[in-house]
């Protein structure tokens, strides 16, 4: 069992027990529990659907639902990679809940479903201005916040994503204070503004320290060198990463593609 897995196992006996010792249950009920906790234990997942769905079946109190809905989504996105069916349950937490803390978990799942596994970015973005704007304000918005940007860029809504990840720099306490530099740099990249896309890939890579962050940021700097037509400012800095960055064939070709226009150039 993965970390991932391992970590939805966990949370799933703690909700189990919630289960059986906040709401009002009758003995079939918390046999139905039990007997799905122990399927979940031996990885059998549907067994253990099959049971939570026939709680649902016998007109459960709503907090108990909001609670079971919680695992049925758990089940189909960590075990079973059914995203649109976890989707299907977080979605009706939305809908019943209550308490607002199951209604920003839901969101959050929402939110990571769309983003990582489905590349629904609309959808994304919806979830990630909920969260972001959420009062009281919730400790990981800084992620949200980072998420919605990145959410806006893949939408190809460039000037949102700018907007967003401007916002980011002009707080330097915000967690993603320095990662925000290298997506202002691939917003104004994708809009061809070249100079600019230069300048936030520097001030990335002034702040960050992992090798690999660096040298995907200088590859990306080199390119919009090169599409600025400033030549030799492209070919000094693929030479510096060459062996840094991870595809080494490809800064090679860059560096003849260089070349061969430099060639052409001069005849």
């Amino acid at each position: 069992m993965n970390s991932t897995a391992n970590c939805t196992f966990i949370i799933s006996v703690l909700l189990s027990l919630s289960l059986m010792i906040s709401c009002d249950f009758t003995p079939r009920r918390q046999k139905r529990v039990l007997d799905a906790q122990n399927y979940i234990a031996e990885q059998k997942y549907q067994k253990a659907i099959y049971e939570y769905e026939k709680v649902l079946t016998s007109n459960p109190p709503p907090g108990v639902k909001v609670k079971i809905y919680y695992q049925l989504g758990e089940l189909y996105s960590t075990y079973l990679a059914n995203h649109k069916k976890a989707l299907f349950y977080y979605e009706k937490i939305k809908n019943e809940a209550s308490v607002p803390l199951w209604t920003v978990r839901a969101e959050e799942k929402i939110a990571e479903l769309n983003f990582t596994y489905l590349k629904d970015y609309v959808a994304a973005i919806s979830s990630y201005k909920k969260l972001s704007s959420f009062v009281p304000r919730l400790k990981s918005v800084d992620f949200f916040e980072n998420r919605l940007g990145i959410s806006y860029l893949k939408n190809g809504e460039i000037d949102k994503a700018v907007e967003t990840f401007l916002a980011i720099r002009n707080n330097e306490k915000h967690e993603y204070f320095i990662r925000s530099a290298y997506y202002m740099g691939l917003a104004y990249f994708e809009k061809e503004d070249w100079p600019k896309a230069v300048y936030f890939f520097n001030e990335y890579i002034k702040g960050e320290t992992r090798k690999d962050n660096i040298a995907q940021a200088k590859f990306l700097k080199a390119n919009a060198y090169e599409n600025d037509d400033r030549l030799k400012k492209a070919y000094d800095i693929y030479y510096s990463i060459l062996g840094e960055y991870p595809n080494s064939d490809v800064i090679r070709k860059r560096l003849n593609s260089i070349y061969e226009r430099k060639v052409a150039r001069k005849r």
